[in-house]
């Protein structure tokens, strides 16, 4: 990006739309670069290659370059730019967008995509046995009893001699998507018999103080 600011051909805004990029950021690249390229053509034992921060960035630049082109490549050609898997796509589907086997590391492609460095790396850990027992006990206690709720699942549970609170058993209830079954209230629906009144001020603009 740097280089091509450089060149000129471009813009900057067309630089930036090209990478995915704030304009700010190109020009203060092309800046670092024009600064250090006094000391990469200079004069002197130096001058056969350039210094290593501006090498070190052109490279990081590049690695970053070539890693958006493969996220973009990974999706369907509507979906082309970065930003709107960044706005539109889910964590886990832009968690599949990361490709560990890239020269670019792993936490640099979490950050360009906005997720957390943390969950690239995660794994998810199984179920502690004790958990595995518990919601067993309550899928049977589920059944047998399908208008209890997590209040009363804790002490049936408890009578069986686990010790587990409220809140527990409430979590693994969400998570065996299990809830206690009861009639609802539904006043939506009129009951058989009533007459329904229409709405007489529907359109009747109420312009003045005891109108209606």
């Amino acid at each position: 990006m740097a280089l091509a600011a450089v060149r000129g051909e471009k813009k900057l805004s067309e630089i930036a739309e090209q990478f995915d990029a704030h304009p700010d950021q190109i020009s203060a690249w092309r800046e670092q670069l024009l600064n250090g390229a006094s000391d990469v053509f200079s004069d002197g034992e130096e001058s056969a290659s350039p210094t290593p921060t501006v090498d070190a960035k052109i490279g990081e630049l590049t690695l970053e370059n070539d890693a958006q082109q493969g996220l973009r490549g990974l999706r369907p050609r509507s979906c082309y730019d970065i930003r709107r898997a960044r706005q539109g796509w889910s964590v886990a589907e832009r968690k599949a967008m990361i490709d560990k086997s890239h020269d670019l590391q792993a936490a640099r492609q979490a950050e360009m995509l906005w997720i957390s460095r943390g969950s690239v790396y995660y794994l998810q850990r199984p179920a502690p046995p004790a958990d595995l027992a518990l919601r067993r006990r309550i899928d049977e206690l589920h059944l047998e009893h399908p208008l209890a709720g997590s209040r009363m699942l804790q002490g049936l549970l408890q009578q069986k001699g686990f010790e587990v609170g409220r809140l527990h058993v409430k979590t693994l209830m969400r998570k065996m998507r299990i809830e206690a079954i009861y009639r609802r209230p539904n006043t939506s629906r009129p009951e058989p018999g009533h007459k329904i009144f229409p709405y007489l001020l529907r359109k009747v603009p109420v312009a003045a103080h005891n109108h209606v």
